[in-house]
């Protein structure tokens, strides 16, 4: 009954019942590393990451792509327009070494040197993760605008602001961390 009334006050003067939902999906790419008797682990790993920046090759890494959806309508008075409905859709890849090796003590040393690499990885995925939360939070409480032609901008241009300033947390987060050093992702040559 409390229901009925609350959906009916909310149909009369414009609903503010709106709904959103974070999709997110995490890949894992593995690639081989043969690990041979006499070479170390770093130079194995070195000569078969497909990770490269530039110049730089990296053992690991994630990658993430953020995109929202919205509906949105016209207020009940007709001057406004305001956010209906949001998804915000999270997809992210993380690249990681798979050792064979035939040697106990590098497979060791690997598991070891994996662990802490994940840890850093999950990091990357943190900033983004927090990023599509910003995203929906922010875009859902828009306030309405004039047209709807006028908030789409807005949207747009607010969702690209919060996915540049966790690309900029992801850099940072790289300088402060020497790319997994500081948390043990760290391999001697």
């Amino acid at each position: 009954m409390y229901i009925e009334r609350y959906l009916l006050l909310a149909l009369m003067f414009g609903s503010p019942l709106t709904r959103a939902e974070i999709l997110e999906t995490v890949d894992y790419i593995k690639y081989p590393v043969r690990h041979e008797v006499g070479t170390s682990l770093a130079r194995a790993i070195n000569s078969a990451t497909p990770v490269s920046v530039g110049h730089m090759k990296y053992y690991s890494h994630t990658r993430w792509d953020m995109q929202w959806r919205y509906t949105y309508d016209k207020t009940s008075d007709l001057r406004t327009c305001k956010v209906k409905s949001l998804y915000v859709t999270l997809k992210a890849t993380i690249t990681l070494p798979e050792l064979s090796s035939k040697d106990d003590k590098v497979i060791a040393q690997f598991n070891n040197y994996l662990q802490a690499l994940k840890k850093h990885e999950l990091g990357h995925l943190q900033i983004a993760q927090e990023a599509a939360k910003k995203i929906e939070s922010n875009l859902l409480a828009h306030p309405a605008l004039p047209s709807c032609e006028i908030l789409k901008a807005a949207l747009n241009e607010n969702g690209l602001a919060l996915t540049e300033e966790a690309k900029t947390q992801g850099v940072q987060y790289d300088a402060q961390t020497r790319h997994g050093q500081t948390q043990g992702a760290y391999l001697p040559d």
